[in-house]
């Protein structure tokens, strides 16, 4: 056998590997993890040694080790054995019998545990040498990006998709020549930070004010912080302070109207004056915009950094209305032209935003990928080029996490750990959940199907001599066509007689995996390990498996390609036949065994839709040729967050693939990648020295709700370092706001089937009210719902309602960003809705979510525009949204699980896992509880999630700029906000929100930062809602 040859490893021991074996650096590789093991473990157990690169110690660090620097480094080059699978398959390889004279390690089994210890046999290469080795992992990895090499004289290809054609993807020719390539270096990125505590006094930043105002004698910077008070935290205590101190991660809170934007602001342009670099992390593109057009005013060295795939969602949301184009100094960001493009003559129809081919050029016939040979001079690249020089880069969440960036792609991420000195995140506690749900997206396959249809009509339409030309879009559009009958198979067989299977009848989330390894401990239904093993291959699709049956492959084929699964049903049994001999089942009675087929029957077919949806996802990609799919399965399945996970903490169950079925019986995929809140609050520790000091950029976090004790979503799980204060004027403006209940009996929330009967009576018996309010002249009226669907509803019969009350109030309602309609008479856009205060309109119906914060809705003064609101639902969470159970386990998590004194980073690591998966059990069947059935820390994140939410809409009624105006209005008028008049028991939200702010206001510890950030809106409360005080 011919020997594999090794770059890296264990050149002497090259002699004793041939093809048959793993590969020499492989084996290399599962030894250092093993060393890793056995130096971070008290009590090691190998096949669990993948936990080392969990980086959970990570959770809430306040002071890193050298340990934690070891292992950070040593997840770049052995980060693939975060998977559990990927570990302990190729655990399984090194222990068989043809490494063992020459394994570092051995192993032994005791009480049921396997022992991991050294070999202390003679090998032919010694455990000090193979130290030298394993530790190249750590000491010297190589981090560096692959640099795109340029595209110079010659032919080039890429695949066009036009603005007019989104569908239609087109191979071009483009030829560049000497003449029209031209040669501009770059400017050099800046990288001189200093990682030392930043101390800035409230006297340079009022000097910073001073000087913006002389640059625009308009701006307002300098009166609010002069007539606004900084104060510092400590120990639950509150004083003023004259300089504030910006080290690692500080968490800065403020009231409505204290100055947080103000404060950002002027922190920019102290960096830009002070040679600091600064990242501003916002919530929405259009605030991206708006302060990069301010601070571009005042001279700021800044750039804007968005994505480049949902412009036209940008330009409509920062189109002036009634202009045909956008100001120059942002069309050279959003509207710009490709270079390339213009040297097609083929086609007169432009490039679709985000299809431009600056890294896709590819020589005819070959698969190699070029830089596109302008990227240095074209404005569409500009924000990626920028980033490396700008004083101040303003980006969104997702432009933060994901972003690449010039001309190799480099992650973002990597850019401002390595060469920013301040990341700001503004609506910090929105940003945590936000991270949390980025790193564990969902789809819809039933909506994935209704996407296709359009597709699948074309292809059939087509004559045959076309379906034959392009093979690539023929397999494609072929397995299109098979995802309606894969759908049913899937929904039949979750409907089959199962037995009471807790992993699916509770509401859990499942995938074949975690459904097969409850078979193998079920003791009822527990199934042979040879049987487990040979359907685990099968998740791996390893058709060279000699010793897989044949028959078991040939029923996995058939499971999903029949409705009445007859052939499926034949091969199954065939295959159970074959395998009698181990799999016995003589003492089980019929109807046990016909539960266990089911079930094994069922994970057959789960595996053969987890093999079809990459099939469709791999189709997609050879059809399309581009890295910027607009399917939602492609983007879903190929958004692997690679590069994050290098930094960040994993999922806290793993990074799972799994799914579940909705009342729709629509089936919901979802993945879990990383603990993504930590890439706000733990950024400075996610790169260390050699030492364990934190050497990422330092994190100033913002909000005015991200004190809430007992909310997994939304409480910043990191002490107050300062407040800031709004005058007092304003705070005693905001006291006198009035709260008033409807006293109705009809109850929205929770009402099921019910639910649009109820919202359509609460809207007519509310008129009444809303009259009164129009009549008032205070303001436009808010009215809130819990989805878009809900605000059409409402809309209609309002208008009605209205009508017949001879009342003239206009009706608006948001309608998403995404929503495609000719008919815009009567809606405004989410990303728009700032300029409801400039259209005719009286009153708004908006969901919570879309509403809660980011939009301020106000007057030429910069004084709210909103006069009232009414709940007409209470905004909670969707009981089955998947994405909200990850983040509210991510905040139990963080907030119960502490390290303790002497346990090592493994044992922790394996403690944080155990202790995620059993809450994930109960966070994922808490929504087939009543809220008075839930445990008292439960209650309580409930209560508190359900206050930021109307604490955060109550914000677009606290804009204040005149305090002689009338105070705001808030109306709680679905029934569902008290407990049922005839229940004896009931959850009573104005009741249990009450008693919490009571809670809050007076606990021992933080009843100052309670007090100073929401004091006016706990005495309007207390006044207007009885709850038994």
């Amino acid at each position: 056998m011919g020997k594999k040859e090794s770059k890296m490893y264990y050149a002497p021991l090259q002699v004793y590997f041939n093809d048959d074996m793993m590969s020499i650096d492989r084996f290399a590789n599962i030894e250092a993890v093993l060393y890793l093991l056995l130096t971070h473990a008290n009590t090691p157990e190998p096949e669990k040694a993948y936990l080392l690169f969990s980086q959970y110690q990570l959770i809430g660090i306040e002071n890193g080790t050298m340990a934690d620097h070891q292992l950070q480094l040593a997840r770049y080059t052995l980060g693939c054995y975060r998977s559990r699978k990927y570990w302990q398959d190729d655990l399984d390889e090194y222990r068989s019998d043809v490494y063992k004279g020459f394994r570092a390690f051995t192993f032994k089994c005791e009480n049921d545990k396997t022992l991991l210890m050294l070999n202390e046999a003679k090998t032919p290469l010694s455990y000090e040498e193979r130290i030298k080795e394993w530790e190249k992992h750590w000491l010297l990895p190589d981090i560096r990006k692959e640099e795109y090499p340029i595209a110079t004289e010659g032919t080039y290809c890429y695949y066009t998709t036009t603005k007019e054609d989104f569908e239609k993807s087109e191979r071009i020719k483009v030829s560049f020549s000497d003449n029209t390539l031209v040669s501009v270096e770059l400017g050099a990125s800046i990288d001189n930070r200093d990682t030392s505590p930043i101390i800035i006094s409230i006297s340079e930043l009022l000097e910073c004010a001073e000087e913006m105002r002389k640059i625009d004698p308009a701006d307002y910077c300098y009166e609010i912080l002069r007539s606004n008070a900084i104060k510092a935290v400590e120990d639950g205590k509150v004083s003023i302070c004259d300089k504030f101190t910006i080290v690692q991660t500080i968490n800065i809170v403020g009231m409505v109207g204290s100055g947080k934007s103000t404060l950002i602001k002027v922190l920019a342009y102290w960096a830009n004056k002070n040679g600091k670099r600064i990242v501003i992390v916002l919530d929405t593109v259009a605030e991206v915009f708006n302060l990069w057009r301010y601070l571009n005013k005042l001279s700021v060295n800044c750039s804007p950094l968005v994505g480049r795939s949902e412009r036209l969602k940008y330009i409509n949301q920062i189109a002036e209305p009634n202009k045909t184009c956008l100001p120059s100094i942002l069309s050279q960001y959003l509207t710009n032209a490709c270079l390339v493009d213009g040297m097609n003559d083929g086609d007169e129809a432009s490039l679709a935003y985000g299809k431009e081919p600056c890294f896709s050029l590819k020589e005819p016939g070959k698969s190699k990928t070029f830089l596109c040979p302008y990227f240095n001079i074209c404005t569409g690249a500009k924000m990626l080029r920028d980033c490396y020089t700008a004083s101040v880069v303003l980006t969104s969440v997702a432009g933060f996490a994901i972003s690449r960036v010039g001309k190799n792609r480099e992650p973002f991420l990597d850019v401002a750990s390595r060469n920013f000195d301040i990341v700001i995140f503004d609506e910090s506690d929105r940003v945590q959940k936000t991270l949390d749900q980025l790193f564990m997206p969902e789809t819809s396959f039933n909506h994935y199907i209704k996407e296709s249809a359009n597709d699948c009509a074309r292809y059939m339409n087509m004559s045959g001599f076309e379906r034959e030309r392009n093979r690539a879009s023929q397999e494609y559009s072929e397995l299109q066509l098979r995802t309606t009958g894969v759908m049913s198979c899937l929904t039949k067989a979750l409907n089959w007689n199962l037995g009471k299977w807790n992993k699916l009848s509770a509401g859990e989330p499942f995938s074949a995996l975690t459904l097969l390894d409850d078979l193998k401990k079920d003791e009822r239904y527990k199934i042979p390990d040879k049987i487990y093993n040979d359907i685990y291959a099968l998740i791996d699709n390893e058709n060279d498996n000699p010793n897989l049956s044949n028959t078991l492959r040939e029923a996995l084929n058939a499971s999903c390609m029949e409705t009445d699964f007859r052939l499926f049903s034949t091969l199954y049994k065939r295959w159970t036949d074959e395998e009698k001999s181990i799999f016995d089942r003589t003492k089980m009675t019929a109807k046990t065994i016909a539960v266990q087929d089911a079930r094994i029957k069922l994970v057959i077919c789960l595996i053969f839709f987890d093999h079809f949806i990459r099939k469709l996802s791999d189709a997609y990609a050879a059809c399309h040729e581009t890295s910027y799919g607009q399917n939602e399965i492609f983007g879903f399945l190929q958004t692997r967050f690679q590069d994050q996970q290098k930094h960040l903490p994993s999922a806290l169950c793993g990074n799972l693939f799994g799914m579940k079925k909705n009342e729709q019986g629509d089936i919901i995929l979802f993945r879990q990648f990383a603990f993504g809140r930590s890439l706000m609050k733990d950024l400075p520790y996610l790169r260390l020295d050699e030492g364990g000091k934190a050497i990422g950029p330092h994190v100033i976090m913002l909000s005015g709700s991200s004190w809430a004790e007992g909310s997994y979503e939304y409480h910043i799980n990191r002490p107050v370092n300062y407040i800031l204060e709004a005058d007092s004027d304003k705070r005693e403006f905001l006291s006198r706001t009035k709260f008033y209940e409807s006293g109705f009996s009809e109850r929205v929330s929770g009402s099921g089937e019910m639910r649009i009967e109820m919202l359509k009576k609460i809207t007519e018996k509310s008129a009444s009210d809303i009259i009164g309010e129009y009549n008032r002249n205070a303001g436009k009226i808010l009215i809130i719902v819990n989805s878009y669907d809900q605000a059409a509803i409402v809309q209609a019969v309002l208008v009605s309602t209205l009508h017949k009350k001879q009342c003239s109030a206009r009706v608006y309602r948001m309608i998403s960003d995404a929503t495609t309609t000719d008919d815009l008479e009567c809606v405004i856009r989410r990303g728009e809705v700032s300029r409801f205060a400039s259209t005719p309109a009286e009153i708004l119906i908006a969901p919570a979510m879309a509403i809660e914060r980011g939009h301020n809705i106000v007057d030429e003064t910069g004084h709210s525009a909103l006069g009232a609101v009414f709940f007409f639902v209470r905004p909670m969470s969707v009981p089955d949204d998947v994405q909200e159970k990850g983040s509210k386990l991510n905040g139990y998590m963080e907030a119960h699980c502490k390290r303790n004194p002497g346990e090592s980073i493994w044992e922790y690591n394996m403690r944080m896992r155990q202790e995620a998966s059993k809450r994930w059990s109960i966070v994922t069947r808490s929504g087939n509880y009543g809220l008075d059935n839930l445990s008292d820390d439960d209650k309580k994140d409930i209560v508190s999630t359900l206050f930021i939410l109307i604490l955060q809409i109550f914000g677009r009624l606290a804009r204040v700029t005149d305090t002689g105006k009338p105070a705001p209005h808030v109306y709680f008028t679905d029934g569902a906000f008290r407990k049922a008049p005839d229940a004896e028991r009931g959850f009573d939200c104005l009741t249990e929100l009450g008693v919490y702010l009571d809670n809050m206001m007076h606990a021992e510890t933080s009843s100052e930062i309670a007090n100073t950030l929401y004091k006016p809106f706990y005495d309007a409360f207390k006044k207007g809602v009885n709850y038994g005080r």
